[in-house]
């Protein structure tokens, strides 16, 4: 049997997927199996993953996203560790030689997850997310509620943790699945995180951290739902700390943008968590100003919008490479 289940759902991925596959074959540590389900692709992935042979175990699915593909793997994963990698992903070599050894040495941590450097076809655009900002380690259920550092290629899982609290939400097309899972298994173990860069993120124009912004803002009040009905452990004042902190944030990424129309719906639902909120109210006033005024402030790049619109700091919600807001 083999210790470490991999697992890869693939959806027209002929781009990248062999890099992602050859990323792993060239792992240090080898008691491993490959799955790979193939969420019903129309390009030459299946080609591609035919060549492969007996190497992986090959599976197709319908296509309704990767959470559904995620779940048929664990269906059938063999390993007392699950390891997820995206199928544009790279592992750099050491990646599960070093989660499985404080695994072993660990065996209450739940999830062993790692840094990870974002690079495109330029090369490493963020050398580490770690660098920003200081990650946890152990119970640190309030803290990803506030920031998901777990990126998905970055997390290796016991297996007994998909027994005890189920597989991913598989609502179709709903993405942040991922966070939603880290955060029910996060109320049951302690996470560790280990402050090495071993995970290579490739960033590109069909990534969902590039996605549409408004699908993402939309998907992370439905999973706040799902969160916290899932948990009923957690403080509501903290979950209606989180809402308040995405509907500012975001609010004020609109007007950075010059969208006053989204900015000004984004405030007023920030002010509905905090209705006196200060700067929530000189923001959602900045909203009401003309476009043309707006525009000059920003340019000037003084006055209320150097004050009330600062660039986007580390340890927000949603911050790292592989984010709640992905």
């Amino acid at each position: 049997m083999p210790q470490v289940s991999v697992i890869i759902p693939v959806y027209n991925g002929e781009k990248y997927i062999a890099q992602a596959l050859d990323s792993v074959f060239a792992q240090t540590f080898r008691d491993f199996e490959i799955i790979v389900i193939d969420d019903g692709s129309t390009d030459g992935t299946e080609a591609i993953l035919r060549h492969y042979g007996d190497k992986i175990v090959y599976l197709k699915n319908d296509h309704v996203g990767p959470a559904s593909s995620r779940n048929l793997g664990i269906s059938v994963a063999r390993g007392d560790f699950i390891a997820f990698l995206d199928a544009d992903d790279i592992w750099l070599p050491t990646k599960l030689e070093r989660q499985v050894a404080f695994a072993a040495l660990h065996p209450d941590f739940g999830i062993i997850t790692t840094d990870a450097a974002t690079f495109d076809h330029t090369g490493i655009t963020e050398a580490s997310a770690a660098a920003h900002k200081y990650i946890p380690s152990g119970h640190v259920l309030k803290e990803l509620l506030f920031d998901n550092w777990i990126g998905t290629s970055c997390a290796m899982v016991r297996h007994e943790c998909f027994k005890r609290v189920g597989t991913f939400d598989q609502e179709a097309f709903v993405r942040g699945e991922d966070w939603v899972m880290w955060m029910r298994i996060a109320a049951l173990y302690p996470v560790y995180f280990l402050n090495e860069v071993l995970i290579h993120y490739r960033v590109h124009s069909q990534s969902y951290s590039r996605a549409d912004l408004e699908k993402q803002f939309r998907d992370l009040f439905i999973n706040f739902e799902k969160v916290e009905r899932l948990i009923p452990q957690l403080p509501p004042d903290l979950l209606r700390e989180a809402r308040f902190r995405v509907c500012l944030r975001r609010g004020v990424e609109d007007l950075r943008n010059l969208d006053s129309q989204r900015a000004r719906g984004k405030l007023r639902m920030a002010l509905q968590y905090k209705p006196w909120h200060a700067k929530s109210l000189a923001l959602l006033s900045l909203a009401y100003l003309p476009p043309r005024l707006l525009r000059l402030l920003k340019g000037a790049g003084k006055g209320p919008l150097r004050l009330l619109l600062p660039k986007k700091q580390a340890g927000q919600l949603g911050s790292s490479a592989k984010c709640l807001e992905r």
